[in-house]
């Protein structure tokens, strides 16, 4: 107790002799007015209590604990003395809490038991601090905390023996105001308050007897502080990311499914991307679309990688123009002037490119982009570049723990309209200034020629794990023979290989993609969210508490796409050399990647079961059903839209082809509503995974034909911004080149259907 507050008690001076409360005692003899008995106190809150000696009693003997005076009826008889002074004084008012500590204070240093005295008047002050601080003055604890840490200070010497190991490997003492430094730069919290939590965080220590911390643990109790202090938010902002020890052993040793058989670089990124997974749903993302996803309203496609942009395709037209230039200004390669070059500089690009994207690195019109390279080959020349290509884009898929996603390659019979008038780019040294469609015969050439080379497959015949082959088809394909004969051509490597998809040019291009330059990239995806559609189903009770609740999503959707903007936009910065600068390199006055281009789409999810919710499950609400999906698809490609416009962001509804998403979305709603999806998720026969029906696809058990598939998922497709398939399980075990073909021209004059993947 400081001098100073001894000064200031509210008491007269009073003779220090012994007996002095002689006076005061009840006796049978009158010694003067009679002193009225102490009936109430008067709390700090203002409330009046009756008076309780018993509670002064209490404190009194908690003080002489503390103090270490064993003197069992002591506590009663200063009680007892303390109420007949203030009796006597207050003279039958109510005394007030402060008169009666006061009382307690001096009867205590008057009966010589000082060292009692001390403690309460310690303990009193620390009570008057604790409720400053509640009123929000913080120094008040703080200098409790202080004494606290100078008396321990002055007693033991195990703060000076307390080791710190720390993320840098190194062993140093311990130092308080490193954390008051830290939650001042992490959290921005005030000194004080800072120091406060430093200084609980010490006391803990010293109280559990620690004598080696690392850093984890200490963030650890700093955060349990936060918490105690109301500080949520501050303390998600200064929390360790990582992985707990037991899962990173599993990983490191093998143990985890994705672990499994790979070599220690795939431990690596595993590790890796489980922190950089917190970090976007700690950081990156709002607390409430991270809530939705985690509950699985939605999935946010891309967390391990959040910091990589999704998918896009690329032009070897860029390199044939600009070469490879790399953030930093520097070129890493010149363009090229040989076919073999440019092959090099598009499997070297497509590395770099994937380090900054999510998915799949798309190569647009291939055999149109390299014709003006390969046009004065001979067709064995151009045969072995085409084997080079397939080879090439194989090799480099083929190491499974580099988990790299395989090139997609587009191929075209007639040159796209967007840029059959563009001049074509070949070697530097070359003054051609023929155009695209100029170079029909030899894109034809190459694209013959790159079918023939998969179709052959590759050592022993096997299927090439990559590139997946896009078979662009227009209505010009089927008006000559040599177009006809090029669709069974592809037809029959579609039958004999994977990979091989068809997409039905229905779709115009972009116009202020079309305006761009020839080798500028094409529908570039930013980022992607799905919506459980079974879930909002399940939680609406009619069709416009659905579409009531789907607008909600479609708001959280754009908030969450807007943060994701935000997050990469601050990546694409070329002067400041940021992981994304690559992409924010201007050529000619254009940036490579403007931030205004970026597509974000919302990918749909169990379309089919959602119908089933609403409309029932049997076979007679087939038709209501089809009818229920292409409401909902009208009304969310409508609200996404609207709120995309407020939010000045390029937002399309698309359909998610992600198994994994469908998979993730069935387990958890079946955990949560297990009677209402009994005949409702499905199984998979192989994994015996519960799942969805993926995207806007019709199941394999309703007994449709191929053609009707496609007509009926053609009428859903129409309602998406973004190209879709379907997926065709051949009706033959040995259907042929011609009947494919004839399927497919079916297709394209008699569907809306955007494109087939074939399954046999």
């Amino acid at each position: 107790m400081s001098n100073e507050f001894q000064d200031n008690l509210s008491f007269d001076d009073m003779p220090d002799a012994e007996g002095m409360f002689d006076s005061q005692l009840s006796l049978p003899i009158s010694t003067g007015r009679r002193t009225v008995t102490l009936a109430h106190i008067i709390k700090r809150d203002g409330r009046r209590e009756p008076f309780d000696s018993s509670k002064i009693a209490e404190a009194i003997r908690r003080a002489a604990d503390a103090a270490g005076t064993q003197e069992p009826d002591m506590p009663n008889s200063i009680a007892a003395a303390v109420t007949i002074y203030l009796a006597k004084r207050v003279d039958g008012e109510s005394a007030t809490a402060d008169q009666v500590s006061d009382a307690v204070e001096r009867v205590l240093i008057q009966m010589a038991l000082a060292d009692v005295a001390l403690t309460y008047a310690r303990y009193r002050d620390r009570r008057t601090r604790i409720r400053r601080l509640r009123r929000g003055d913080m120094r008040a604890l703080l200098n409790e905390l202080e004494e606290a840490r100078h008396e321990r200070e002055a007693s033991t010497t195990l703060d000076a023996s307390l080791q710190v190991r720390t993320s840098q490997d190194r062993i140093v003492g311990w130092d308080r105001q490193r954390i008051i430094e830290a939650l001042q730069t992490e959290t921005q919290l005030d000194e004080a308050r800072a120091t406060l939590i430093a200084a609980e965080v010490e006391q803990q220590i010293h109280d559990a007897g620690i004598s080696v911390l690392t850093t984890p643990l200490i963030r650890e109790l700093v955060g349990a502080k936060l918490i105690e202090h109301g500080l949520v938010e501050e303390n998600e902002q200064q929390r360790r990311l990582g992985v707990p020890l037991y899962d990173a052993s599993r990983i490191i040793r093998g143990a985890t499914p994705e672990t499994i058989g790979h070599d220690p670089n795939r431990s690596d990124q595993m590790l890796a991307r489980a922190v950089k997974k917190e970090y976007a749903l700690t950081e990156v993302f709002s607390h409430q679309v991270t809530q939705a996803h985690l509950t699985g309203d939605i999935h946010l496609n891309g967390l391990p990688v959040v910091d990589r942009l999704h998918s896009g395709d690329h032009t070897l037209a860029y390199l044939a123009t600009h070469g490879i230039r790399l953030s930093g200004g520097r070129n890493f390669a010149h363009p090229p002037n040989h076919p073999e070059t440019l092959l090099a500089q598009m499997v070297k690009y497509s590395d770099a490119l994937d380090a900054l994207f999510a998915d799949t690195i798309g190569w647009y019109a291939v055999n149109y982009m390299a014709a003006p390279f390969v046009q004065s080959l001979s067709d064995e020349e151009l045969r072995q570049f085409a084997e080079m290509l397939i080879f090439e884009c194989a090799y480099r898929h083929a190491p499974a723990q580099d988990e790299r996603s395989p090139i997609k390659i587009s191929l075209f019979w007639n040159a796209p309209p967007n840029i059959a008038d563009a001049t074509a780019i070949g070697p530097a040294s070359s003054e051609d200034t023929a155009t695209y469609k100029d170079h029909d015969l030899t894109a034809r050439r190459l694209a013959w020629a790159l079918l023939d080379v998969f179709k052959k497959g590759g050592v022993n015949g096997v299927d090439f794990p990559a590139p997946i082959i896009d078979i662009v088809l227009d209505e010009r394909v089927f008006k000559t023979f040599e177009g006809a004969d090029y669709l069974r051509h592809a037809a029959a490597t579609a039958l004999q290989r994977t990979f091989l998809q068809f997409v039905f040019a229905r779709r115009d291009e972009d116009t202020d993609i079309a305006l761009q330059p020839v080798w500028h990239p094409r529908d570039v995806v930013w980022h992607r969210i799905a919506f459980n559609l079974p879930r909002a189903a399940l939680n609406a009770t009619d069709e416009p508490g659905l579409f009531s609740h789907l607008d909600r999503l479609c708001a959280l959707a754009i908030a969450a796409h807007t943060q994701k903007r935000d997050f990469i936009e601050m990546l694409l910065d070329p002067i400041g050399n940021a992981p994304l600068a690559t992409m924010a390199l201007e050529h000619d006055g254009h940036p490579y990647l403007a931030s205004e281009e970026g597509l974000f789409t919302v990918d749909i999810d169990g379309l089919y079961e959602c119908a089933q919710i609403m409309c029932g499950i049997d076979a007679a609400a087939m038709q209501p059903r089809l009818r229920f999906m292409e409401n909902l698809l009208r009304h969310l490609a409508h609200a996404l839209k609207r709120h995309a416009n407020k939010a000045d962001l390029r937002c399309c509804l698309s359909a998610n082809s992600s198994p994994f998403i469908s998979r993730r979305f069935a387990t958890l709603d079946a955990t949560v509503f297990p009677r209402l999806l009994q005949n409702i998720v499905k199984t998979e026969i192989q994994t015996q995974a519960l799942t969805y029906t993926t995207g806007v696809s019709l199941p394999d058990d309703l007994g449709m034909s191929p053609l009707e598939i496609a007509r009926t998922e053609g009428t859903l497709h129409a309602h998406l911004g973004e190209q879709q398939f379907s997926n065709i399980t051949l009706p033959l075990r040995n259907t042929s080149k011609t009947a494919l073909a004839d399927l497919l021209r079916m297709l394209l004059h008699q569907t809306t259907c955007d494109g087939v993947i074939l399954s046999k």
